[in-house]
C-alpha cells in the first residue's frame, strides 16, 4: 500500500509550527519500554507497570557522520569482546541511581562534543488510552464550546483518574471500553460523573467545572461514535504510529530503526512516498549500526526520566534534586543542555503524549520555568 505523506505532515507542521522538517537528517532509533500492546484485565491490566513508551535515540545533520564509536569503547572499559555498547553497560537502576554513573556522563559528553543532537517520542500509555474519552465526546454536535479547552479537559481526567486507577480501569472494563455499545452509552456517561464527583466534590478549578459540566451534558447522546466498532478492552494495539511519526514528518531524513519484528509485520505492505519518491526507512541490526546503539543509550536514559517526571510531585521532584550529589546534577545538566540544543534545531525532534500537568512539571524541574500554582 502506498502512503503519500505530503497531506498529512502539512497538517502537523502548520499546527504546531514545526521548524526544518523538509531537511535531509539523519535518524537513528531505539525504544524502551514496549508492552507492544495494553488491554484491561479483570484485575486492571495485562501489565503491572504503567511506564512511558519512549521512541527515540539520535540524529545528524547533513553532512555529518557518526565518529568511530573505538575510542568511546575504551572510555567506557568495555570487553573487546562485547559487540556492541548497550545501556545497560553505562548505567544500571532507576533514575537517580542511573544518574551517578560516571560512564553515562562520558556518553552524554561525547554526544554533545560531537555536535550529536537527539528525538524522542515518550508516550504516557494510560493518558493515551483514556483520552478518547473526551475526543469522542466533542466530536460529537453541540460541544464546540469546549473545543478551546480539550487539553485541559484531558488532564483533569486524567488526574482525577490517577486517585484510584484501579478503580477507574475497572470502570472502563465493566462497560466493554473501548467499544461503548449505544445500548451501555448512558450508563457509561453517569458512571464516569459519579466518580468525578467522588473525587472532586467541591473542586471550583475551571477544568474540574468544565470537566463535569461536559459529562452532564453528554448524557444524552445516544452513542460515542469514536468509541464504537473497537476491539472490546483493548486499549493499545501497539505503537507502531509512533514509528511512522517521524517518516512522515521528516520525509527528506534517512531513517534508521533498530530491529522491531512486530512493527515490521505492520509497516511491510507500506510504501511512504513523496510524489513518486520513496521515503528512506529501514530495520536494521544494532550490532552493524553504531548509531542505533548510541540510540539505546539515550533512549534508555530518557525512558527512566519520563517516568520519574510522571511518578513524583512537583515538590518532591524539587526535594530530591536539592539532595543529588555533583555527578547526578552533573548528567542532569548534560542531559537539558542535549534537550535545549535539540529543541533548538527543530522543535519537530521532541514529541511527548502525556498530560498537561506532567509538561509543566518538566518545564519547572528540568527548565527552571516558573511552576503553575495547583502543582505545588
Amino acid at each position: 500500500m502506498d502512503f503519500d505523506v505530503n497531506a498529512m505532515r502539512n497538517i502537523m507542521i502548520g499546527a504546531f509550527q514545526l521548524r526544518r522538517a523538509d531537511d535531509k537528517f539523519t535518524f537513528y532509533y531505539d525504544e524502551t519500554n514496549n508492552i507492544r500492546k495494553l488491554y484491561l484485565t479483570d484485575d486492571g491490566t495485562n501489565v503491572s507497570e504503567h511506564k512511558n513508551f519512549v521512541l527515540g535515540g539520535v540524529v545528524l545533520e547533513e553532512g555529518r557522520a557518526l565518529p568511530d564509536l573505538a575510542p568511546l569503547r575504551a572510555e567506557l572499559r568495555m570487553n573487546s569482546n562485547a559487540p556492541e555498547i548497550k545501556f545497560a553497560h553505562v548505567a544500571k537502576g532507576d533514575f537517580e541511581t542511573v544518574l551517578t554513573s560516571t560512564k553515562l556522563r562520558t556518553v552524554l559528553s561525547w554526544i554533545i562534543e560531537h555536535g550529536i543532537m537527539i528525538h524522542y517520542s515518550s508516550v504516557n500509555i494510560i493518558y493515551w488510552a483514556i483520552v478518547d474519552i473526551i475526543d469522542s465526546i466533542l466530536s460529537e454536535d453541540g460541544f464546540a464550546s469546549y473545543h478551546l479547552h480539550q487539553q485541559a479537559l484531558k488532564n483533569e481526567l486524567y488526574r482525577l483518574a490517577n486517585l484510584d486507577k484501579a478503580l477507574f480501569l475497572a470502570l472502563l472494563k465493566r462497560h466493554g471500553y473501548p467499544d461503548i455499545q449505544p445500548s451501555r452509552t448512558a450508563d457509561f456517561v453517569a458512571d464516569i460523573d459519579v466518580f468525578l464527583n467522588a473525587f472532586s466534590p467541591e473542586d471550583d478549578r475551571l477544568p474540574a467545572l468544565m470537566l463535569k459540566s461536559l459529562m452532564k451534558k453528554s448524557a444524552a447522546l445516544p452513542e460515542l461514535a469514536c468509541l464504537l466498532d473497537n476491539e472490546e478492552d483493548m486499549l493499545i494495539d501497539g505503537f507502531h504510529g509512533f514509528y511512522t511519526r517521524p517518516v512522515v514528518l521528516f520525509k527528506n531524513a534517512v531513517h534508521i530503526f533498530d530491529r522491531e519484528i512486530e512493527v515490521e509485520k505492520k509497516l511491510s505492505d507500506t510504501t511512504f512516498k513523496d510524489g513518486d519518491r520513496d521515503v528512506s526507512f529501514r530495520f536494521s541490526d544494532s550490532k552493524s549500526e553504531p548509531g542505533i546503539q548510541i540510540a539505546d543509550i539515550v533512549t534508555g536514559f530518557l525512558g527512566k526520566y519520563q517516568c520519574f517526571v510522571e511518578d513524583h510531585s512537583l515538590p518532591e521532584l524539587m526535594r530530591r534534586r536539592s539532595e543529588w550529589n555533583q555527578t547526578q546534577a552533573e548528567n542532569f545538566g548534560l542531559l537539558t543542555k542535549l534537550i535545549d540544543i535539540s529543541d533548538a534545531a527543530s522543535n519537530a525532534f521532541i514529541f511527548r503524549s502525556t498530560a498537561m500537568d506532567s509538561e509543566w512539571k518538566n518545564d519547572t524541574f528540568m527548565h527552571g520555568l516558573s511552576p503553575k500554582r495547583h502543582l505545588l
